[in-house]
């Protein structure tokens, strides 16, 4: 009697059912409202009075079902999160507990929430579906952007002046489509994915942020080394990446300039910036800006080099109205020389051994993070930052379970790469072998699960065994 795999497909009950679907659906809505930062920008320019924090305890009672999924974040990420609350708990401890001082500590509280929440939402047998819905993201964040090019300060009073869409921000902005590239490259065709990058290229460079492009030419060169892209393509995209590196040195926009310069309704800071990028120098008010309070910050630093000036040192600052824009900075200058440990820890935490995505993805993504902690002291607070942290966790959690299972109980052939089947433990048996008639493997008795949970595997006897030669 030869079995088939439906024979041996576990019976799952409704109630189990249901919960992948709610959760499958709750995972997508979760992303497309976070990476795309909407409830901040709801709240800001003044079109919903919720605060983003409701939201996240929307989200949190929403997931209630999900919570025991929760005994799985990787144990990097969980050291981290103590270590980072317990830092700032005992700094917070050692100073007066004023207002900016509660409101750092809560906010931070808030981020390892946000992180967990995310994570037990995230944590799936596939996660194909929640980068098709940063896809969306990015798309309509692009589309945006270029609206926003044309119509200056259209989403909300607030912006700059320079295109940011829902994120306010512009350098929010171009970060975001840096890590959604970084995420979803894999999933786009292999044909597509040169013009998927230069798709990308165009939303960063309507943002005119600095930072973003570099973290795109940094992305793209990792990309193009590694061989992700086609191959009939590689030499297309290593030839415009060597344009727009002597396009940034010789700076042939004076023609855009001229144009805006000829609009009536023009954003000024767009000019600056295109003046800015004609001419590089530290002389923009952008830079000035960074320059002076990175002085700031390090004579904080040097002040109390070793355990800090306590939390939000630099919001408290009389020197300047902005805090240090720089990730590293801000730490050391409210905790002293352990304050740089906190961004790099971080992004160690959710890459180490990590094998939930290709090498390359990992590699771009914690060069991006190491960089973007110059240009910005955001990092760890922002949600479309922190739903990339939580999703990097639950790949590779999604990816040693998936590797348990298979070398434990299945001796499975290795499974592809892309759009991996991931198999309940021990209940699931994969065909293998070079002949056609493709014999099943069944599990030996020393590799089985507890009998209680064999009770949807067939009898013994009707199960087909190998030759002792195989």
């Amino acid at each position: 009697m030869s079995l088939t795999l439906f024979q041996l497909k576990p019976q799952r009950n409704k109630l189990q059912d249901f919960l992948d679907r709610y959760q499958y659906i709750l995972s997508i809505v979760a992303t497309f409202l976070f990476f795309s930062d909407l409830p901040d920008y709801l709240f800001t320019a003044g079109i919903l009075p919720v605060l983003p924090l409701i939201w996240i305890w929307a989200f949190v009672f929403l997931a209630i079902p999900f919570f025991p999924k929760i005994k799985t974040i990787p144990k990097p990420l969980v050291l981290w999160m103590l270590f980072y609350a317990l830092i700032s708990m005992l700094s917070l401890a050692t100073i007066n507990g004023d207002e900016a001082a509660m409101k750092e500590f809560k906010l931070r509280i808030t981020s390892i929430m946000f992180i967990c929440l995310m994570y037990i939402l995230y944590e799936q047998k596939n996660l194909k579906h929640i980068k098709y819905a940063i896809i969306v993201v990015v798309v309509m964040s692009v589309a945006t952007d270029f609206y926003e090019l044309a119509v200056p300060k259209f989403f909300s009073e607030l912006n700059t002046g320079r295109p940011a869409g829902f994120y306010i921000n512009p350098n929010k902005a171009g970060c975001a489509l840096i890590l959604g590239l970084i995420f979803t490259i894999d999933v786009i065709k292999k044909e597509f994915r040169w013009f998927y990058m230069f798709f990308v290229l165009a939303g960063v460079g309507a943002t005119f942020s600095r930072g973003s492009i570099l973290g795109w030419l940094l992305c793209t060169l990792f990309l193009t080394i590694a061989k992700v892209l086609s191959e009939r393509r590689r030499t297309v995209v290593a030839s415009v990446f060597v344009l727009v590196i002597a396009l940034a040195l010789i700076n042939p926009i004076k023609l855009i300039a001229d144009y805006f310069g000829g609009s009536d309704g023009a954003s000024w800071d767009v000019l600056d910036r295109l003046e800015q990028f004609q001419n590089p120098s530290l002389e923009d008010d952008s830079a000035k800006e960074r320059k002076a309070v990175v002085g700031y910050a390090f004579i904080l630093f040097s002040n109390h080099p070793y355990w800090g000036n306590g939390l939000a040192s630099t919001y408290k600052w009389t020197v300047s109205d902005v805090s240090t824009h720089n990730m590293y900075l801000f730490y050391m200058a409210d905790h002293g020389i352990i304050g740089i440990l906190f961004l790099p820890g971080a992004i160690l935490a959710v890459v180490w051994r990590n094998k939930g995505q290709p090498t390359v993805q990992i590699v771009c993504f914690a060069v991006f993070m190491t960089l973007w902690g110059i240009f910005s002291h955001n990092v760890l607070e922002e949600r479309y930052i922190l739903s990339m942290f939580a999703l990097l966790a639950a790949m590779n959690t999604s990816e040693k379970w998936y590797l348990k299972y298979s070398a434990d109980n299945f001796r499975m052939a290795q499974a592809p790469t892309n759009g991996r089947m991931i198999l309940p433990p021990a209940r699931n048996i994969r065909a293998i072998g070079t002949t056609p008639e493709q014999r099943l493997l069944p599990p030996s008795e020393s590799t089985l699960p507890p009998r209680r949970t064999r009770r949807n595997l067939p009898p013994r006897n009707n199960r087909p065994l190998l030759p002792p030669n195989e």
